[in-house]
Order: C-alpha cells, then structure tokens, then sequence
C-alpha cells in the first residue's frame, strides 16, 4: 500500500509505537511510504515522533529518507493508499493503531482452488506484471492465495473476515465465470458473490472465459503430456475458434448431454475432433501453468483477449 502518515499522528505520543510498526512494515518492503502527498518531510522530521525518540530517531530517518527519493521515481505495484491520521474522516484515512493491522495484514487472492487456481494468478502476475511478482516472494509472503471452497463458502469467508473491524481488509477474489458459452450468464451464487463484493467494495475478478485453464495459451499445453494422443488432442483444441476455446470444458471436454447454447456453440465441430475433445485434458491440466516454457506472455495476452490486465489491475488496487 502507499502509507502516508500525517503530522496529527506523527505529534500524538500514544501513536508512536503503532507508526514504528507501520515503518516496520515499509522496511520490510511491503508497503512504500507515500511522501509525494500529505506533509513535507521536513515537517515530519520536527514532530514528536521522530525529534523525540531516542534511538529509533536514526532509523526512522533513514527510511524517511529512503522513501522520499524512491517517491520521485516510482511507487511499483502499489496502489491502494492509507492515510494515517489522528482523526480519520474517510474510509481511506485511519488511526494509527488500526493502520498498522492493515498494514501487517497480507494481500489474500482468495480462490475456488488454491493449487489450481492458484498457479493461474501467480503465473499471470509473473508473466504480465513482474512488479507483482517481485513483491509475491518477499519474506513473510505479502501476497497470499487462499481458498474456503465455491463460491457460496467464498461469500461466508468474506463477511467472516470483515466482523469486528472498520477498515476494508487486504483481499482480491478470482472466481471462475462456469459461463458455458459467450451468451451465457454466470451462476446465480457467483452473482451473489458478486453483489456481496461490490457491498463491502471488496475487488472482485469473474473470469470473463469459463475458467482459468480456459487462458492455457498452446506453448503450455502443447507441453504438457495427458494422454498418448496428446498432441492430437492439443492440435483439436487449436483449431477451435476463439469463443470455442474460451468455453470448452479443458479437464473434461465435451458434455455427453449438451445443453442447446453448448450444441450451438459446437455444432460445426469435425467428428473427428469431437472424438478427440471428448475427454478434455484431465484434472491436472492446471499443471501447465507451473512449467517453466518462455516467454509466453504475448500468447496469454492474446488469449486473455483483455481480462488477464482487468484481473492485474484489480489485484493492483489492493496492493
């Protein structure tokens, strides 16, 4: 997050121990201390906190400094900014003892699947956004994937995570569409989670394909091996058109009993590769997504067909 701290804070003697944790935090490289707004940092320098405090003086003063010249160049991935104040008037401004629990929370991406859908969030942040992904492998895991189960569960553990505290929490959720073709809708829980997100205004990805392994490009599946007739199978696929792609079922193929949008979606589908997409890639076909093939980024860009930098930018509001 971007952290900047306010002078009513910084001349409050009972917030000096929660703003030295907060410092902690940006020490740590987890957060970077906005000096580009809010105070001058010579006007920090002359509050209580830090012309007052002894040892941590020096320390403080350093990251100060430290933050107002990265300040002038960048601010990486961050986006979500926090105003540390003694007297908060907005959702965006807190005290600094609730600024530090924020702060000292990790980023949850909360999913359906943390090992599946989990290598797909990873694998696209690395690819698309490396700055992400820098900050994914620091110590002590600012960005973490969780998962609770569908959807339904999904909505219990965002409403159990916002009990007993005034500030919105750290958390994304990437839930898949199960959208079966591009006229379809999605279900009527991934909606309510849905609504339930935009209440809390909690960043809510609903994967615009099917579901992750729907934005497998062909570098990753050609190899990853499901079967002795793989290469045909992948070769199939490839020859999909792009809504085929996007809502073809990948673990288990085709429906035995299609509903009529699926048969209409299908209908011109060869036999003979009907035959060969009938049984999908398997329950592992996620695996493609921890291969180490590259570069594939301009192939997920093109079969993202956009979500993938919608899905990016909303990670990026809560970092």
């Amino acid at each position: 997050m971007r952290i900047e701290i306010d002078l009513s804070a910084a001349n409050d003697p009972d917030s000096h121990r929660w703003l030295d944790r907060i410092v902690s935090t940006v020490e740590d490289g987890w957060h970077v201390w906005d000096t580009t707004v809010g105070p001058d940092p010579e006007d920090l320098l002359k509050t209580t906190w830090i012309d007052q405090c002894g040892r941590s003086a020096k320390w403080i003063n350093e990251v100060l400094v430290a933050a107002t010249k990265r300040g002038s160049w960048s601010s990486g991935p961050h986006t979500r900014r926090v105003r540390v104040t003694a007297e908060p008037t907005s959702g965006d401004e807190l005290q600094p003892k609730e600024a530090f629990h924020l702060a000292s929370e990790p980023l949850i991406i909360l999913v359906e699947n943390r090992f599946s859908d989990g290598a797909f969030v990873e694998r696209i942040a690395r690819e698309l956004d490396n700055s992400i992904h820098e900050l994914w492998n620091r110590e002590r895991n600012p960005i973490r994937v969780d998962s609770v189960g569908g959807s339904g569960q999904m909505e219990n553990e965002i409403e159990r995570r916002m009990e007993n505290i005034s500030f919105r929490p750290r958390l994304v959720i990437v839930v898949d569409s199960d959208r079966v073709a591009p006229t379809a809708t999605i279900s009527e829980k991934t909606k309510e989670l849905q609504r339930t997100c935009d209440e809390m205004k909690i960043p809510c990805w609903v994967l615009a394909k099917r579901m992750a392994e729907n934005y497998l490009p062909r570098v990753l599946l050609r190899a990853y091996k499901s079967s002795t007739n793989h290469n045909r199978v992948v070769e199939a696929w490839d020859a999909l058109s792009s809504d085929q792609k996007d809502y073809f079922h990948m673990k288990k193929g085709l429906p035995k009993q299609p509903s009529p949008i699926e048969q209409e979606l299908f209908r011109d589908l060869p036999n003979k590769d009907r035959c060969l997409l009938s049984r999908g890639f398997g329950k592992d076909v996620y695996k493609c997504w921890k291969l180490s093939i590259g570069p594939i980024e301009a192939e997920l860009v093109k079969r993202g067909r956009g979500d993938l930098e919608h899905g990016i930018e909303l990670i990026r509001q809560e970092i």
